[in-house]
C-alpha cells in the first residue's frame, strides 16, 4: 500500500498547491528576505529552505503576472536573495570584528559556535583564508561561524564580500533552480511519490533517524573539547 495514500492524499497536496498560487508574491518575498537574513545573521534556520521556496514560487503564474513576467520575476527574487543573504552575512562579519570571541558566550550564538568549531575555524583562516570564506558559504552549519571569524581574523571587507559573493553565486541559483523545478513538475512528483511503498519510506526514514543520532552524539561527545592554540592571521 502506497504510504502516501495512508498518510497524505493527492487531494491534500493539491489544496496545498492551490494554497502556494494565492500566496501574494511580494509579502512571500518580504518573508523570505527575513528569513535569509536572520539567518545570517546567526539564528539556526537553513536559508537552502527559503531559497528553495523562491523558486517554487518562481514558477507561479501569480509571481509572474505581479513582477511583469519571466525575466523580471528572476531578476526580483534574484536581488532579494542576494541582497538578505549578504547582509545577514556582513553582519556576521561585523559581529566578529567588533566583538570578537566574545559572543560565543551569549545565546544564541554558543550554540552555534562551540569551542572546537571555532578551534577549526581557526586553524583553516590561518592556512586558507578565502577558501574558507568561499567554500564555507557553501555548508550549512558553519557559514555564521565562518563570518564570524572572517570578522576576528580582520579579513579587508571587500574581500569578505568577493569571496562570499563568489559562493553565493553558486549555491543560491542552484537552490532556486531546485525548487523551480520541484513547482514546475509538482503533479509529476507526487506521483511518483505515490508509487514508492511503506516499506521504502520505513527503510529512508530509519536511516535518516540514526544519522541525527550519530550528530547528536558526536555533538555531545565533542562539547566539552577545548580549542587548541592556532596561528593568528
Amino acid at each position: 500500500m502506497p504510504i502516501l495514500a495512508s498518510l497524505v492524499t493527492a487531494a491534500d497536496l493539491e489544496a496545498l498547491w492551490g494554497a502556494l498560487g494565492n500566496l501574494d508574491p511580494q509579502i512571500a518575498l518580504f518573508c523570505v528576505f527575513v528569513l535569509l537574513f536572520l539567518a545570517g545573521c546567526g539564528l539556526p534556520l537553513p536559508e537552502d529552505i527559503p531559497l528553495t521556496f523562491t523558486g517554487i514560487l518562481l514558477g507561479l503564474p501569480s509571481t509572474q503576472s505581479t513582477f511583469g513576467g519571466m525575466t523580471s520575476s528572476i531578476i526580483t527574487i534574484s536581488l532579494v536573495c542576494y541582497s538578505s543573504i549578504l547582509t545577514g552575512d556582513l553582519v556576521a562579519y561585523q559581529l566578529g570584528k567588533k566583538y570578537g570571541k566574545s559572543i560565543s558566550r551569549y545565546p544564541p550564538f554558543k550554540w552555534a559556535m562551540s569551542q572546537k568549531r571555532m578551534a577549526r575555524m581557526d586553524r583553516w583562516f590561518a592556512r586558507f583564508g578565502n577558501s574558507t570564506v568561499f567554500f564555507g558559504r557553501m555548508v550549512a552549519g558553519i557559514r555564521f561561524v565562518t563570518f564570524v571569524m572572517a570578522g576576528m581574523a580582520r579579513m579587508p571587507i571587500r574581500r569578505f564580500v568577493l569571496y562570499d559573493s563568489l559562493a553565493a553565486l553558486v549555491t543560491v541559483p542552484a537552490w532556486i533552480v531546485l525548487g523551480y523545478y520541484v513547482g514546475t513538475h509538482f503533479h509529476e512528483i507526487v506521483e511518483w511519490m505515490s508509487t514508492i511503498n511503506t516499506t521504502t519510506w520505513i527503510v529512508l526514514g530509519a536511516l535518516a533517524s540514526l544519522f541525527l543520532l550519530y550528530k547528536l552524539v558526536r555533538w555531545w561527545k565533542n562539547r566539552g573539547v577545548s580549542p587548541q592554540p592556532s596561528s593568528e592571521c
